[in-house]
C-alpha cells in the first residue's frame, strides 16, 4: 500500500515540475479538468496494471505507462511542443531521481526497508521542488525562452542518463538494490545535474554578454544618430535666424511689388518663401515631440531621395515605452527603408509606409517599404553583407527584447515589413 501512495506522489510531483519548467498557466477550467481527468485515468489504469502484474512488472514498463502519456498530455496544453517538450520531460525525469536514490541508500541502511525507502522519497520531494524551482526553474527558462536551435544535442544530456539508468535496471527493483549499481547510479545523477547547472549558467552568461555588447553598438549608434540631428537642427535654427533677419527686406520687397501690382512676382517670391521655411519645419506626426524630430528628420530625407512617404502615427499619452526606444525603433526602420528605395530606379516605386497605433494595451509599429533584389536572412533576422551595415534590425530586436515584446522582418514580393508589438 505504501509503494502505491509512494507512486501516486511520485506521479504528481513530476508533472508539477512539469508545470514549472514549461511554465504554465491553467488559465481556462476546461484546461483544470483536463488535468484531473487525466491524472484520474492514469492513475486507474495504474492500480489496474500494479495489482494485475504486480509492483515489480509494473516498474520494468514504468516509462511507457507514464512517461508517454504525460507527454502526451503536455503536448496539448504546453506552448512547447516537440523537441523542447521531450527536453524537459527527460530532464524531469533526471530531476525526479535524487528523492529516489536517496530513499535507496538510507534504505540500504536499515537492510532495504521499503517503508524506510518510500518515507524519505516523500519527504525529499518538498525541498526539492522548493530547489528547482528557486534555483533550476530561472535558468532552465531562461534557455527555453531565447534558444531556438540546438535541442537535439541539449537532449544528449538528459537521454544518456535515461539510457544509462535503463541498462544498469533502474526500473528492475530487485537488481537496482545491489550495491555498486545504487552508487554508480548515485554518482552519474550527481554528474548529469552538474552537467545541467554549468551549461545553463554557461549559457546565461554568454547571452548576457551578447546583450551588453548588442546594448553597447546601439548606444554608439545612438550617439552617431543624435549627432546628425544635432546638426541638422542646428542648420535649420541658422535657416531660420536668416529668415528672420531677411523678413524685413521680403515686406519691403513685396511692398514694391504691390505699389506696382505684380501680383504674378508676389506670388512667386511667396511660394519661394514658403519653400525656404519648409526646410526648418518640424511636423508633428503625433502628440511625442521627440518622436516629432525623428521623424521630421528622416522624411526629409526620404523626400529629397525622391521617396513617398505616408505616415499614420498614433502613441498614448501613458506609452510604457520610453522616448529613446522609441526612437531607437522608429530611426533605425525609417533609416533601413529609405537606404533599401535609394537603390530602386523606378523613383515612381520608391514608397515607405510608417504605421504606429495602440490597442490593449500594446503599441503596434510597422514600417514598410519597397525593395529591389534579394533580402537575406539568418535565423529570421535579415543580414547586409556591407560593412557597418546591418546593425540596425539587431537594434530593433535588441530594444523589443528588453519589454518582452514581439518582433519580425519579412520580405515577400518587393516589399519588406518591420514589425513591433510593445
Amino acid at each position: 500500500m505504501m509503494d502505491l501512495i509512494e507512486f501516486f506522489i511520485t506521479l504528481g510531483y513530476s508533472i508539477v515540475l512539469m508545470y514549472m519548467l514549461l511554465d504554465i498557466e491553467v488559465k481556462r477550467i476546461k484546461g483544470i479538468y483536463l488535468m484531473g481527468l487525466f491524472m484520474t485515468i492514469l492513475l486507474v489504469c495504474g492500480v489496474f496494471v500494479w495489482f494485475s502484474l504486480g509492483y515489480q512488472s509494473f516498474m520494468i514498463f514504468y516509462p511507457i505507462f507514464v512517461q508517454v502519456p504525460l507527454f502526451i498530455l503536455f503536448w496539448f496544453i504546453s506552448k512547447y511542443r516537440g523537441i523542447k517538450l521531450l527536453f524537459v520531460l527527460l530532464t524531469v525525469i533526471v530531476l525526479a531521481s535524487p528523492p529516489i536514490l536517496l530513499g535507496q541508500i538510507v534504505s540500504a541502511i536499515f537492510g532495504y526497508n521499503d517503508l524506510i525507502l518510500n518515507v524519505v522519497c516523500i519527504v525529499m520531494y518538498l525541498p526539492m521542488t522548493l530547489i528547482v524551482y528557486k534555483y533550476f526553474r530561472p535558468l532552465f527558462l531562461y534557455m527555453l525562452r531565447n534558444t531556438k536551435k540546438g535541442w537535439a544535442t541539449f537532449c544528449l544530456i538528459p537521454l544518456s542518463y535515461n539510457a544509462f539508468t535503463c541498462i544498469l535496471g533502474r526500473y528492475d527493483v530487485e537488481l537496482v538494490r545491489e550495491e555498486p549499481i545504487l552508487w554508480i547510479d548515485t554518482t552519474v545523477a550527481i554528474l548529469i545535474i552538474a552537467a545541467y547547472v554549468l551549461i545553463l549558467r554557461f549559457f546565461k552568461q554568454t547571452r548576457e554578454q551578447l546583450i551588453l555588447q548588442n546594448e553597447q553598438n546601439i548606444l554608439a549608434m545612438q550617439v552617431s544618430a543624435l549627432q546628425a540631428r544635432y546638426e541638422t537642427i542646428k542648420e535649420a535654427e541658422g535657416k531660420m535666424l536668416i529668415c528672420r533677419h531677411d523678413l524685413r527686406h521680403h515686406l519691403n520687397l513685396l511692398n514694391g511689388y504691390l505699389a506696382e501690382n505684380k501680383f504674378v512676382e508676389i506670388k512667386k517670391y511667396i511660394t519661394e518663401i514658403e519653400s525656404n521655411f519648409e526646410d526648418t519645419e518640424i511636423k508633428k506626426y503625433c502628440n511625442n515631440d521627440v518622436v516629432n524630430l525623428i521623424m521630421s528628420s528622416y522624411i526629409n530625407m526620404a523626400k529629397n531621395e525622391n521617396i513617398l512617404v505616408e505616415s499614420q502615427v498614433y502613441i498614448p499619452q501613458d506609452c510604457a515605452v520610453s522616448d529613446m526606444d522609441l526612437c531607437i525603433i522608429l530611426a533605425n526602420a525609417i533609416e533601413n527603408a529609405i537606404y533599401a528605395c535609394m537603390n530602386i530606379e523606378d523613383i515612381n516605386t520608391r514608397k515607405i509606409n510608417i504605421s504606429c497605433k495602440s490597442k490593449n494595451d500594446k503599441l503596434f509599429i510597422q514600417v514598410t517599404n519597397n525593395f529591389s533584389g534579394e533580402v537575406i536572412f539568418a535565423e529570421d533576422m535579415p543580414i547586409s553583407a556591407e560593412d557597418n551595415h546591418g546593425f540596425g534590425t539587431k537594434s530593433i530586436a535588441a530594444t523589443v527584447q528588453k519589454y518582452s515584446g514581439l518582433y519580425s522582418f519579412t520580405a515577400e514580393n518587393g516589399v519588406f515589413k518591420a514589425r513591433v508589438i510593445l
